[in-house]
């Protein structure tokens, strides 16, 4: 009879892995669409794009993988005029789709006069409101083709707190500028400059898509240094939205200051959504041992950014969502159980 010998690795340590359950959020994707009457050419200088813009939220909303995703259309003008939400199922989908082809421009009576007004504190009020919540990661795509005729000191104040918001409720903000005339938006935003909230000029860019890929870094890496010490850290990325990933794509990473582990790497992002970057060991390994904890893991923090060049096409489109990487410095031996099959 043959002794075989079967040998179990278990690791030491609780091993922190990508996409746990319960740590990964669905995605809610809101498009706040200006429907004033200049969207079809009738203001001074504005173009004509109510069509164009219609199609383009259609194929975002089609292209868009996920069917746990939610998706929310608020048209407003001086309001949010309505709200229609649905899972991004197919007919979740078809349903949205036959609603924004059906829309029609509705006009109020606004100082005597039956016309539209454009407003864009009261519309992201809404959303902050009645939409944004801190059980799902919030993408909202403020689309417009001008600056707004009223309430521009609460639109400023509200931007002036959307970081706390953006944090406490994980929400993410792209203001869509549909024309050239939008570019005084830009400039608010570059005045107050609100964290998780930035401008994007479709129109410099070409047209009016307005299909993000966002992407989130891995949020936690297991490292152990007695295993893991001198080799390359990859990062994965979850990406949701309805872009594509450009052949190409660069990501800066990056740490800040610390004792053990520095990465400063432009590299880029692979078909699988990951990128291997290399370390810099600030202490040998039998320093690093010594030195670190057993009980209590010490942290090394991981940035992820756009590197130089990547707000050019074909590259614009794709954003990369403020959320570290956690290196979890784990020093703990592995632990060998060895039994006998007979």
């Amino acid at each position: 009879m043959k002794r075989a010998l079967l040998t179990l690795t278990v690791i030491f340590a609780s091993t922190l892995a990508f996409a746990q359950s319960g740590n990964v959020k669905d995605v809610r994707q809101t498009y706040l669409w200006d429907v004033t009457l200049s969207m079809q050419g009738k203001a001074p200088g504005a173009p004509d794009i109510w069509d164009q813009v219609k199609e383009a939220i259609i194929d975002d909303i089609q292209q868009i993988s996920d069917d746990r995703t939610e998706i929310v259309v608020i048209p407003f003008q001086h309001k949010a005029l309505d709200e229609w939400r649905q899972p991004a199922t197919a007919a979740g989908k078809a349903a949205l789709v036959a609603r924004i082809k059906a829309y029609k421009i509705p006009l109020h009576n606004l100082g005597g006069k039956m016309t539209t007004m454009t407003c864009l504190y009261e519309p992201l009020q809404y959303v902050v409101d009645k939409v944004l919540s801190p059980d799902k990661v919030d993408v909202l795509k403020l689309m417009t083709d001008g600056i707004p005729d009223e309430h521009q000191a609460e639109y400023e104040a509200l931007l002036g707190r959307w970081c706390q918001i953006a944090k406490e409720k994980d929400a993410y903000g792209f203001y869509i500028m549909l024309t050239s005339q939008a570019v005084e938006g830009k400039t608010v935003l570059e005045k107050i400059d609100p964290c998780r909230f930035e401008a994007i000029d479709v129109a410099k860019l070409g047209g009016t898509d307005v299909s993000l890929l966002m992407l989130t870094p891995q949020q936690n890496i297991a490292f152990n240094v007695r295993e893991d010490y001198g080799e390359e850290i990859t990062i994965k990325y979850a990406h949701s939205g309805s872009g594509k990933l450009e052949s190409g794509y660069k990501v800066h990473v990056y740490s800040y200051e610390n004792s053990y582990v520095q990465v400063d790497q432009v590299v880029e992002l692979k078909d699988d959504y990951t990128v291997t970057v290399k370390a810099q060991y600030m202490m040998s390994k039998t320093e690093m041992i010594e030195t670190l904890s057993i009980e209590e893991n010490e942290r090394v923090f991981l940035y992820s950014e756009p590197a130089d060049g990547m707000d050019k096409l074909p590259y614009a489109m794709t954003r990369i969502l403020e959320s570290p990487t956690t290196l979890e410095m784990i020093n703990k031996p592995e632990k060998t159980v060895k039994f006998h099959v007979l």
